[in-house]
């Protein structure tokens, strides 16, 4: 059973009104399971040092969505997140390939993760993505979504992690969150060679502002490239 915090948070947040459209053809979840749990458990704990990850909660994707594998007791809660979590408009949002292993703090899982969560949902249930937008849209502006919680972060620092064909590892990097009424600006946040990255800046239908702060060690302790040389 997922942890109450976000089981509580999931089951306010299906009380959404929602419009009926019609059959929509579910996506095969196939290419996007990984055979052995144990791997996508240890996947998941590589997204944050042991310290965090060791009593974390672990979600793992299953063809009716994210169960969890193992109940944590320090609030956090970690996952493999696949391309279908992120935003609708990123190109690589069907593919396959996407493994970022991600490990949500306890305000994030209440107000970041949970609404994630809820969109996978959706997508998976065969909703339109068009209509995944339009319902996240009256969630946030209902405030049934809420907005992140004061110190809602992230940790994706999995040395394994496969974030798109380009350049798969990219760097290892804290996620901090907050109302999108918030301007990126007010960090001093750049584009992607900056101290500070702003990357909800080309994403339209943002509605939570996420800021990525590069880190000098991946989740094992070894040494991670200097930023600005990817």
């Amino acid at each position: 059973m997922l942890n109450t915090t976000l089981r509580t948070a999931l089951v306010a947040f299906s009380l959404l009104a929602v419009r009926t459209l019609g059959a929509q053809q579910k996506p095969d979840l196939a290419p996007y399971l990984i055979a052995d749990r144990g791997e996508e458990i240890a996947l998941a704990r590589s997204s944050a040092p042991r310290n965090v990850t060791d009593s974390a909660t672990i979600l793992v994707l299953e063809k009716n969505g994210y169960m969890e594998a193992a109940r944590g007791t320090n609030g956090f809660t970690c996952l493999v997140m696949r391309s279908f979590t992120g935003s609708t408009a990123d190109p690589t949002f069907w593919s396959p390939k996407v493994h970022a292993p991600t490990c949500f703090n306890p305000p994030a899982v209440r107000t970041v993760l949970a609404p994630i969560l809820k969109r996978v949902d959706w997508i998976i249930g065969g909703v339109s993505l068009a209509e995944v937008d339009a319902r996240t849209q009256r969630g946030y502006a209902s405030r049934q979504f809420p907005a992140p919680a004061p110190g809602a972060m992230a940790y994706m620092t999995s040395p394994r992690q496969y974030l798109l064909d380009a350049d798969p590892h990219w760097l290892p990097h804290l996620m901090f969150f907050y109302d999108k009424s918030v301007p990126g600006s007010a960090f001093g946040a750049g584009g992607m060679t900056a101290p500070v990255i702003d990357a909800s800046a080309g994403d339209p239908k943002a509605f939570v502002l996420t800021l990525f702060v590069p880190v000098r060690q991946w989740s094992d302790g070894s040494a991670a490239p200097a930023v600005g040389s990817h």
